[in-house]
């Protein structure tokens, strides 16, 4: 799994980031509850917006923090967004209102690069057909450290509501001198034509929309990471109605969901039958199992099979990293962080819009006032962008 130690070295910095962001899932309620909000249905509906800011702030800021690794270095970058990640969980570690919250969540957003600038100092240290096997370790990252974090947060939480905060601080401190002392500049080729205007998200994504050939498969991302927030907004409300599955239960799923997650980027992509498949034939084999996980999902009643299904949904998280690695082999070098941080801005977008979507979409097929009572709606819905996907790949994907 780890060839080069530059990439163990990435994996380490990207899953303590995560494991960082999950400690504070649990928390979140009884840190509402500190500052003075403490009827349930307004610390969710402040703590959606608390998570819209940071999602708001990758939405601006990744694609100039690409575009500032492609000037400076992908390690000064990295230095700096682990130092201001530790101070974003310092000030909600401190926080006495809400609204200091705010301003640690939107720092945290700013500082979020860590993610694209990361995925661009593989696509520096990867050759074009190891791109989608090394680009799936920041996959397995995520779906390690989405089930480590908010076990550690909610046994840390148990001690004082504060102190996870304290040991994500922690961690993204420890991201720091890892940078600092293990992590060698990769960057060969330095950008010479940056110009402020690529400081605008809406410049650097409406342009890089304009390339003909590409603007298929950019949509096509969009589309699957749109898709995606499906689990998030909406599995947990979704468990409670159609299974009437406990809390317990609803965090153990989601478990076995990131441990798959982590199988399938870490191990089952770097199978020989899946190495050997064209970008579009495995980009349509995931899609593929997305848009059956998803359709099933949206009609099942039995609650044993859901853990059947899981795998298979787990099996269409292929596309992303292989969609990255071919965006990314169509790039220049001088461009890569660019890239990485406009798909960011993109998963930052659809992390806005995505739950506000699902969530409505869920209401009106969970609600017994419906013509039709579906509360597998949202995943219906998810299904057709996939489905939408798979034609704009096989159209478009040569």
């Amino acid at each position: 799994m780890f060839k080069d130690i530059r990439i163990a070295l990435i994996f380490s910095v990207v899953l303590l980031d995560i494991i960082g962001i999950g400690i504070i899932f649990p928390i979140i309620p009884d840190l509402l509850s500190e500052v003075g909000i403490n009827e349930n249905a307004k610390a969710a509906f402040w703590g959606g917006l608390l998570s819209s800011s940071y999602a708001l702030m990758q939405f601006f800021f990744s694609p100039t923090i690409g575009s500032l690794s492609d000037i400076f270095g992908r390690r000064p970058v990295l230095l700096l967004a682990s130092l201001l990640l530790a101070l974003d969980y310092l000030v909600m570690g401190f926080a006495e209102t809400i609204w200091i919250l705010f301003i640690g969540r939107i720092i945290g957003g700013i500082a979020g690069g860590t993610i694209a600038t990361g995925t661009a100092y593989l696509a520096d240290i990867s050759n074009a057909r190891d791109k989608k096997k090394n680009f799936a370790i920041i996959g397995a990252a995520f779906g390690l450290g989405f089930i480590l974090g908010p076990v550690v947060g909610g046994l840390m939480g148990e001690i004082s509501v504060r102190a996870p905060f304290f040991l994500s601080a922690l961690l993204s401190f420890l991201n720091f001198f890892l940078c600092l002392f293990l992590l060698p500049e990769t960057l060969k080729f330095r950008s010479k034509n940056f110009a402020l205007k690529k400081l605008n998200p809406f410049f650097n994504i409406l342009n890089i929309f304009k390339i003909r050939a590409l603007k298929g498969l950019f949509f096509s991302f969009f589309l699957i990471a749109f898709a995606n927030t499906v689990y998030p907004a909406t599995w947990s409300f979704w468990g409670r109605e159609v299974f009437g599955w406990s809390s317990g239960m609803i965090g153990f799923t989601l478990a076995c969901y990131g441990f798959l997650l982590f199988i399938v980027q870490a191990f089952v992509i770097r199978l020989q039958f899946f190495d050997r498949l064209s970008t579009k034939n495995l980009m349509s084999l995931s899609l593929v199992c997305g848009i059956f996980a998803l359709f099933s999902f949206g009609f099942i009643r039995f609650e044993l099979f859901v853990f059947a299904i899981i795998p298979i949904a787990a099996l269409s998280e292929m596309v992303s990293p292989t969609l990255k690695a071919f965006l990314s082999n169509q790039i220049p070098e001088m461009d890569q962080g660019l890239l990485q941080g406009i798909l960011n801005s993109i998963v930052g977008l659809t992390s806005i819009i995505g739950p506000i979507s699902m969530s409505y979409i869920f209401s009106k097929g969970a609600s017994q006032e419906s013509f039709f009572y579906i509360p597998g709606a949202p995943f219906l819905f998810a299904g057709c962008l996939f489905f939408a996907s798979l034609i704009f790949i096989r159209r478009f994907l040569p």
